[in-house]
């Protein structure tokens, strides 16, 4: 699969800001890097956003994925509120019919537990533009309230920052029927080999209207 990770912000736009500051540009930046890295160790392409403290547009956001060609569009947000105390995951697709709605249940759930927060579920809007622009599938995730200070806190820790980005990465993982290697070590499965090339392509095919997507021809 090729995902899209876009990292909320950025450069000129910090997003929203802890009580102490924490900006939610850098916080998602260093959860995404990560997420990106486990996904391509287990050799899932990746395309993003940014890889470090730029700005860009919105429209940036989903004409690039969409020229990629994208198969998932992934948005990574901290929330706020006016209300300090607010707390919780959410993750936000364009509406229940999308691809997407059980795996942002998914994540919803999967955050709130690893992180010990509520969980606010998955909500529905046609206003976010990187839902509304994307040719592909996608979803918005919430982590958490960074306005909220103990949220803020924990995000000083790298133990916590790595417990969110293996979550996500273990639950789009699991969405593609992969899991993450404590090995670095990717198995592959052969199930033919011929001297006809023809009969290599055919089964390739069959293999890939089976819904094995990632299948090839190895020429030895």
């Amino acid at each position: 699969m090729k995902w899209y990770l876009d990292f909320g912000h950025g450069g000129k736009d910090p997003g929203a800001l802890g009580q102490n500051k924490t900006k939610e540009s850098d916080t998602v930046l260093k959860i995404g890097l990560q997420v990106k890295n486990t996904l391509e160790k287990s050799n899932e392409k990746v395309i993003t956003t940014r890889q470090n403290d730029t700005y860009y547009s919105l429209d940036y956001r989903s004409t690039k994925a969409n020229k990629e060609n994208c198969d998932y569009f992934i948005s990574i947000h901290m929330n706020s509120s006016t209300n300090k105390t607010a707390k919780g995951c959410e993750v936000w697709v364009y509406d229940k019919s999308s691809k997407l709605y059980n795996l942002a249940n998914k994540l919803s759930t999967n955050i709130s537990s690893k992180i010990n927060t509520p969980n606010r579920g998955v909500k529905i809007s046609k206003e976010f533009s990187v839902l509304r622009k994307t040719i592909m599938p996608a979803l918005l995730i919430e982590i958490d309230f960074i306005s909220n200070i103990t949220v803020e806190n924990n995000l000083t820790s790298s133990r916590y920052i790595k417990d969110i980005a293996d979550t996500i990465s273990s639950t789009l993982l699991s969405f593609v029927n992969k899991s993450i290697s404590s090995d670095n070590v990717f198995y592959r499965v052969c199930i033919g080999a011929f001297n006809d090339k023809n009969n290599a392509i055919k089964l390739q095919s069959e293999a890939i209207a089976k819904g094995f997507n990632d299948t090839y021809i190895v020429v030895k």
